[in-house]
């Protein structure tokens, strides 16, 4: 008689290298790797030239937190925390390789947040640290974004980079937040450094409501900078918001 068991489907590859609580971007050029331990660095990008380590999408629960749970599925790393202050805030964490070309490399971090409590507050933010000179404000209008040098409340996105840079092999970076999701976005000086903080999520959060949102950082080559981070920012900007329930 013939077999009636399911076709074997082969499991999908990873994209990232797990080592215990250390996931590495197996396909990234520059070293890029996230320590599950350590939610608030996000994803640390090393290599020859760079002064400190770059940090990009961190996530900031504002107290302290435990790692309860965390898986690697294709291109995505799951990782749950739960915070250990009295808002029992219950936040999932999904670092994904996000679709770009080959100059550029670029990962979203999709956040969801619940709580056990009646009423709680949900509000995180987004973090990312590079050292960087130079700071373009980006505004989506049309389709498309459009570079400020001056700071605007209206911006949905910004490009950092060193001024003046001519190595062929320097880089530049692109922290964008959707401009469906985010409340608000900030970017501070702190020595050399440059942090962008995307604050997500109202101040209320009650039992039963699943809050979902999520930010896009990109790297890629400083001479072609404001065409590659403007084009992948306004793709962004156009796709669907999550689903929140």
């Amino acid at each position: 008689m013939p077999s009636t068991a399911p076709p074997r489907t082969e499991p999908t590859a990873s994209a990232w290298r797990a080592t215990g609580h250390r996931m590495t971007d197996a396909g990234s050029l520059i070293p890029s790797a996230i320590d599950l331990d350590r939610p608030r660095q996000g994803i640390t990008l090393a290599g020859e030239g760079v002064s400190s380590p770059r940090t990009l999408l961190g996530l900031d629960l504002r107290s302290e937190c435990r790692l309860t749970d965390h898986w690697v599925r294709g291109d995505d790393v799951m990782a749950v925390y739960e915070t250990a202050d009295a808002r029992h805030l219950r936040t999932t964490a999904m670092w994904r390789l996000h679709p770009s070309d080959g100059a550029t490399r670029a990962w979203e971090l999709i956040a969801s947040a619940q709580t056990s409590r009646l009423q709680s507050d949900a509000v995180l933010a987004v973090v990312s640290e590079i050292d960087a000179t130079d700071i373009l404000w980006g505004t989506c209008t049309d389709g498309a974004v459009h570079w400020h040098t001056a700071e605007s409340p209206e911006a949905t996105c910004v490009l950092l980079g060193h001024g003046g840079a001519t190595d062929s092999d320097s880089t530049s970076v692109l922290v964008a937040a959707h401009p469906g999701d985010a409340r608000r976005m900030t970017v501070r000086r702190d020595g050399k450094r440059v942090v962008v903080e995307c604050w997500l999520f109202s101040t209320e959060l009650e039992k039963g409501v699943l809050l979902r949102s999520r930010v896009l950082a990109a790297v890629g080559p400083t001479a072609d900078a404001t065409r590659w981070a403007g084009d992948l920012a306004a793709k962004f900007a156009a796709s669907p918001p999550v689903l929140t329930t």
